[in-house]
């Protein structure tokens, strides 16, 4: 982050961001972590590590350092190598839940593109999200991604309490890693009981049958697909409680996909 940009980085999830600030989870071990920097040009990801993400980081005043959680900077050295606008920072991380072994750390921060126009803001994160959620776990379909959101453009009476999450930080990621990333009140009630995945089936299918999950406490309805024509009055009828998600997965044709459109 920025130690001087005045902002107070919180998030959920191993990975949150804002402008000017990446807030990294070290996870619950006892031991202080270890960290290795990296800043410059893409070195590529290595093997061997528990876990390695990506997102991206818009830097507003083109200084950035390692902070520790008093957001105080370990090191006044400068990872925003390019001054201001996007970085891409890819974690690496290992042992972070062991009490035997020190967390470690390889954080690699990515100079991107400058273009001269206004850094596009940080996509949405499931972290930060609340409501019904649309979330891409699929990147290699653009042409089919842009049609679904178009449909949502154009249903917008039935998708208006949606959020889309098109973050390729979710690359590959399963309905239990979604879930596992969706926040909770001091109560523990989810921000998100619901949830649609544009998944590589949905976005390879002629009917977009995207996965829909229920993440609602105590309710164990399995999974179903559900069609992009379908999807709208599925939304708006779960939403207003007309109907129950275990009622709609109860309507699926032979091959698991509900395809009937009510409103």
């Amino acid at each position: 982050m920025d130690p001087d940009a005045g902002k107070q980085p919180r998030g959920r999830g191993f990975l949150a961001a804002e402008k000017d600030w990446l807030h990294i989870d070290a996870g619950n071990a006892l031991e202080n972590p270890i960290v290795t920097l990296y800043a410059g040009d893409d070195p590529g990801a290595e093997s061997g590590w528990d876990t390695v993400e990506e997102i991206t980081v818009t830097s507003t005043t083109g200084f950035l350092a390692l902070c520790d959680s008093g957001y105080e900077p370990l090191r006044k050295m400068n990872l925003a190598t390019a001054g201001v606008g996007p970085y891409l920072i890819r974690v690496h991380a290992s042992d972070r839940s062991s009490d035997s072994k020190k967390p470690r750390f390889l954080i690699q921060i990515i100079p991107g593109e400058r273009t001269g126009a206004e850094p596009e803001p940080s996509p949405s994160t499931i972290e930060e999200s609340a409501g019904p959620l649309l979330v891409r776990t699929s990147f290699e379909q653009p042409d089919e991604w842009s049609h679904v959101l178009q449909a949502l453009e154009g249903g917008s009476e039935h998708y208006e309490s949606l959020t889309v999450i098109d973050n390729r930080a979710y690359a590959g990621f399963t309905a239990d890693q979604i879930r596992s990333r969706i926040g909770r009140d001091d109560e523990d009630w989810p921000d998100s009981t619901l949830v649609l995945i544009a998944d590589e089936r949905a976005l390879t299918s002629a009917e977009f049958p995207m996965l829909a999950v229920n993440n609602l406490p105590d309710d164990n309805d399995d999974p179903f697909r559900i069609t992009l024509a379908a999807a709208g009055s599925f939304v708006v009828n779960t939403q207003l409680a007309n109907t129950s998600f275990g009622e709609w997965g109860c309507g699926v044709d032979a091959d698991g996909v509900y395809r009937e459109e009510h409103y």
